[in-house]
């Protein structure tokens, strides 16, 4: 009896330990499902965020246009503006998937117009130059870098998030706050506003160049002001699309590490392989429904986050037993999701 007692001893404290296991795995499941509804709130709160940021981007639009047309009424009063360039840039704008794509964009749509156009980020108390057209420069511009604490039309408008403009015209109008001499008739400093906050700034002049002289100072700044306003929109459409790429790709990754923990708490389990793959396969196609029902008001790209997710965690994971069930359950799925799984040798 005592024989027989032991193995049955023996059979209780693994029945015991697998009990443990399966509670924990149900642990985490509940976990999972309370970040998942965590996640969904989340979700609908970003969407009612996007939402009012869109109304307000309708609404500025809006009066965008209406400030165009008085504008353009203005213009025709004198002359005319080259509207044919500004559809141009105004194209080039809006193809721009990146907040640096918009200002190299707007540099070169504002030097149409300027003989002399720079950009320069923000950094600390300082500007560094980044970009330029124009400028008889024999060194590098990015080694080139100004206070804000010095007086100029660029400090200005940073400070003030404002166009700021010069006329050499105008006698209340210092040639002390043009940064880079020069006799220009007119110049102005653009900043570059994300979320408020001047991220950098656009310098440009009509200076030292004949070609330059012919149009009339008011327009071409205006043309300047027009660029800016359009900018300005299609940097808020920017920084959008990029502030939800980074939750969606912040989102997969937690709906893969939860797949990772359920097939690690498998694997202590004891389960067999067949069974892992089951499972593994189960949890797949349910976080794919998850991200389906996240994703409904994103854009097309959006569709292919998790699956460029999960090729790269396969990548990095292949000599693991998740990385081989999961190479399986890919490899399974993506030949119609319907294949039976194969146990390999061990």
């Amino acid at each position: 009896m005592r024989g027989l007692a032991a193995p049955d001893r023996s059979r209780d404290a693994e029945i015991e330990r697998l009990s443990g296991a399966l509670t924990s795995a149900h642990a985490d499941l509940e976990a999972s499902r309370a970040e998942l509804k965590s996640e969904r709130e989340h979700a609908d709160a970003a969407r009612a965020q996007v939402a009012r940021m869109t109304a307000e981007f309708e609404s500025v639009l809006d009066e965008l246009q209406q400030h165009a047309t008085a504008i353009g009424q203005q213009a025709l009063a004198c002359t005319s503006l080259p509207l044919d360039e500004l559809l141009t840039i105004f194209h080039t704008l809006n193809r721009s998937t990146t907040i640096t794509d918009v200002q190299t964009n707007l540099v070169d749509g504002i030097a149409r117009e300027f003989s002399r156009v720079a950009r320069f980020d923000v950094h600390d108390n300082c500007l560094e130059g980044v970009q330029q057209v124009g400028f008889d420069v024999e060194s590098d511009i990015s080694l080139l870098v100004i206070p804000l604490s010095v007086e100029s039309l660029l400090s200005r408008a940073v400070s003030s998030g404002r166009m700021e403009t010069f006329f050499s015209n105008l006698r209340d109008e210092s040639a002390a706050g043009v940064p880079f001499g020069g006799t220009p008739a007119c110049a102005v400093a653009i900043p570059i506003l994300v979320q408020g906050t001047a991220i950098a700034v656009i310098y440009a002049d009509d200076s030292d160049k004949p070609e330059f002289a012919t149009g009339l100072p008011h327009v071409r700044v205006k043309f300047a002001e027009i660029l800016q306003h359009h900018a300005l929109l299609v940097l808020l459409r920017v920084w959008i699309q990029q502030k939800s790429l980074a939750e969606l790709r912040e989102f997969t990754t937690r709906l893969v590490d939860q797949i990772e923990r359920t097939h690690a708490a498998d694997v202590q389990a004891g389960k067999n392989v067949l069974e892992r793959q089951q499972g593994l396969k189960d949890n797949l196609e349910r976080s794919r429904r998850i991200y389906a029902e996240r994703i409904v008001r994103e854009e097309q790209s959006a569709g292919a986050l998790l699956q460029e997710h999960l090729t790269t965690v396969l990548d990095g994971r292949r000599e693991t037993a998740f990385g081989q069930d999961l190479a399986i359950v890919l490899g399974s799925t993506s030949r119609s999701r319907a294949s039976v799984l194969t146990m390999p040798r061990r």
